[in-house]
């Protein structure tokens, strides 16, 4: 079995675990639970708190998991108050692998440093346990990023097609989208390739659009703040999943979004610059 096909089992193993802890208590009694839960931040640096979350497969090709929850309130911002006054025009890679600057992607982004706090070091260690306990190395350092009206990073891959970029810790396999902050209509990561289709989808109304639009479009998650979207960006024998096209859609007129995306890479990666 591959480490990629490990790491997958180990997630879907966690789930059915996690379906057993909920034949105990209801879906709706622990996201009331988790939705008051603040820890003592001070206390981060001796130990992390066990956070409890709530996780939905949405789709297993590719996979698609929606987690209720995984950040709570005050650690959120603490994150915004770290990325404040870092934020700076998003980049892409080019088709050399080279980090530029483009109108494909209008957000502003903010990379924080690796173990930038005890609590960040914490969350770093919640994200990789989430994919059964992956080397921490292998997570890329933080990345919060800011949309305000008309801005937008639109259809776009996770994976690399370029060689550069993998020579550093070689192909991105998974990805976190956690929403922060938002105030506003829309401002969806939307998946092109997964239609909408109601039979499957009309119960998770509470997290997708579900609207006239829908029956035209890819799944669209609403960014629900403290809620995470995870996917995997390559099957199961490693090679790049195309069905995980997706875009990061601009907010609504006067609103906004602030955003945490989380990377992990194959192998360990090395923080060559902090720009």
């Amino acid at each position: 079995m591959s480490d990629i096909e490990y790491s997958l089992h180990v997630i879907i193993e966690r789930l059915t675990i996690l379906q057993t802890y909920l034949r105990q208590q209801t879906i709706k009694d622990i996201l009331h639970q988790n939705s008051s839960v603040n820890y003592d931040l001070s206390k981060y640096e001796h130990e992390c708190p066990h956070h409890q979350y709530v996780t939905r497969i949405i789709e297993r090709k590719p996979l698609i998991i929606y987690i209720e929850n995984f950040l709570t309130r005050n650690e959120i911002q603490h994150l915004v108050q770290l990325a404040e006054p870092l934020f700076n025009p998003s980049k892409i890679f080019n088709a050399d692998g080279v980090r530029i600057y483009d109108d494909y992607r209008t957000s502003t982004s903010a990379n924080l440093r690796r173990q930038h706090t005890p609590v960040v070091k914490c969350l770093e260690h919640r994200f990789a346990e989430f994919q059964g306990n992956v080397d921490i190395r292998r997570v890329e350092r933080f990345q919060v990023v800011k949309y305000i009206p008309g801005q937008q990073f639109q259809p776009h891959y996770d994976w690399f097609w370029q060689p550069e970029p993998m020579k550093n810790g070689g192909q991105r396999l998974t990805t976190f989208v956690t929403y922060l902050q938002a105030n506003c209509s829309q401002g969806e990561t939307e998946f092109l390739e997964v239609r909408f289709n109601e039979t499957l989808h009309k119960h998770l109304c509470d997290i997708l659009y579900c609207d006239e639009k829908s029956a035209s479009s890819g799944l669209r998650f609403r960014p629900i703040p403290g809620n995470t979207v995870f996917w995997s960006n390559v099957d199961k024998k490693g090679l790049p999943d195309h069905k995980t096209y997706h875009a990061g859609r601009p907010p609504g007129e006067n609103g906004y979004k602030i955003g945490l995306n989380v990377w992990t890479r194959a192998q360990p990666h090395t923080v060559l610059s902090e720009s």
